[in-house]
């Protein structure tokens, strides 16, 4: 992943190239490569950090000449036209996080302002502006798309742009695996047991070294180090996020067995800690008794009982609705089988290491091809867009030859 600092030093205040009596300072390229370098749609562009700078020089030259040319034509971009552009554009980059606090937490880590970010839209914005309504005063009228363009286009292309994948939307009821009552009785009196010693003093890596069933963690003398939200399972989560730094944990159930933590540090979204895992084992009579409550449900459903009550009573997944996927792009198991599913059916029981699912088929459309007519205007525009850019970098190059420009070795 390309990383982009922000230098304070001498090579900040360089000049990196001229146009016409005006100057671009490597400040100004080095903050927009940090930001552009944090645009997903964008930061994959390039490989290399000089690769990017240069892009970056290139494109605000390109701004200055289309605004030395706008004002020779009189054509002038006033801040109400790009002010609504801006917020959108601030909008939809706040769509990508959770929150909006998560939105300026991102900033903060960034070391971008909200204002150089509005500024950074402002100067990009004003410049497709101005290259908008330069284009179209000096070549909108003799840009012209034949039908017989667009046809030939469609035909040319119509494998990748006018199939359309076949979609589903997935809910499920998940039914982990998990040990017998008898089986989890035993295993809770042996974590009590273990428990018991950490409260008489027992030093907590020692014991762990001890009695840990979890390989890996144990040679550590438990050490798990930083969790993260969202990287271990809910069950676990919910307990030792919910611990104060200090605090050793009273044995808890998992589906894995009984763990004992000790919250060395937090943070808002992490935790760092290690643990005791007792494990409770897990027999093929328990995955035949899950597998069998899975059928009976199955079959419930198909004789008309309610799904969604169904999956609120019984599945250990709070998140019934799984979404909606491209069918062609499902991973296994579940790709073969909803292939074969139609549209209100459920699944025979499917099991992963997360336990046994019933997938249920809320919605389900079908891979289909798109008409010449349903994308005629689409592609019109996108052969017209063509045209545009094809006239605006001839447009840039001639400007080039009618105003002075130099680009600096920055050392």
């Amino acid at each position: 992943m390309l990383i982009i600092i922000f230098l304070v030093s001498t090579m900040a205040d360089q000049v990196a190239a001229i146009v016409a009596n005006d100057v671009i300072l490597q400040s100004e390229v080095l903050e927009n490569m940090g930001i552009l370098a944090n645009d997903p749609a964008v930061r994959n562009m390039f490989t290399t950090e000089e690769e990017m700078n240069e892009y970056v020089i290139d494109q605000l030259i390109a701004n200055k000449l289309l605004l030395i040319e706008a004002e020779k034509e009189s054509i002038f971009v006033v801040d109400d036209d790009v002010r609504p552009l801006v917020n959108q554009n601030i909008e939809n980059l706040k769509g990508n996080f959770p929150s909006e606090a998560d939105f300026f937490k991102y900033l903060d880590e960034q070391e971008i302002s909200l204002d150089e970010l509005k500024d950074y839209y402002q100067g990009n914005l004003r410049s497709r502006l101005v290259m908008e309504r330069l284009i179209s005063k000096k070549f909108a009228s003799n840009i012209m798309i034949s039908p017989i363009a667009v046809n030939a286009f469609y035909e040319e292309n119509k494998d990748s742009i006018a199939s359309v994948p076949g979609r589903v939307k997935l809910s499920h009821i998940l039914l982990p695996i998990l040990p017998s009552e008898r089986e989890m009785m035993q295993g809770f009196a042996r974590a009590t047991d273990v428990y018991k010693l950490l409260f008489t003093g027992g030093d907590f890596g020692v014991i762990a070294q001890e009695f840990s069933e979890d390989e890996n963690s144990r040679r550590k003398g438990g050490m798990l180090g930083k969790i993260r939200r969202g990287e271990t399972i809910e069950d676990f989560e919910a307990i030792v996020f919910s611990l104060a730094p200090g605090t050793v944990s009273q044995p808890f159930p998992t589906r894995i067995g009984y763990h004992i933590v000790e919250v060395l540090n937090k943070g808002s979204d992490w935790v760092l800690l290690r643990q005791i895992l007792i494990k409770v084992k897990i027999t093929p009579e328990d995955t035949l008794r899950v597998k069998r409550q899975a059928e009976k449900l199955g079959e419930l459903i198909v004789e008309g009982v309610d799904f969604d009550s169904l999956a609120k009573q019984h599945s250990r997944d709070p998140t019934i609705d799984l979404g909606e996927f491209y069918v062609d792009r499902l991973t296994p198991p579940f790709d073969e089988v909803v292939k074969e599913m139609d549209e209100g059916e459920v699944s025979e029981p499917i099991l992963t290491p997360y336990g046994y699912h019933l997938l249920y088929t809320r919605e389900k459309v079908p891979e289909q091809t798109l008409t010449f007519e349903e994308l005629r205007d689409q592609i019109m525009q996108y052969l017209y867009q063509q045209e545009v850019q094809k006239k605006y970098d001839g447009l840039i190059e001639e400007l080039k030859e009618q105003v002075f420009v130099k680009k600096f070795e920055i050392s």
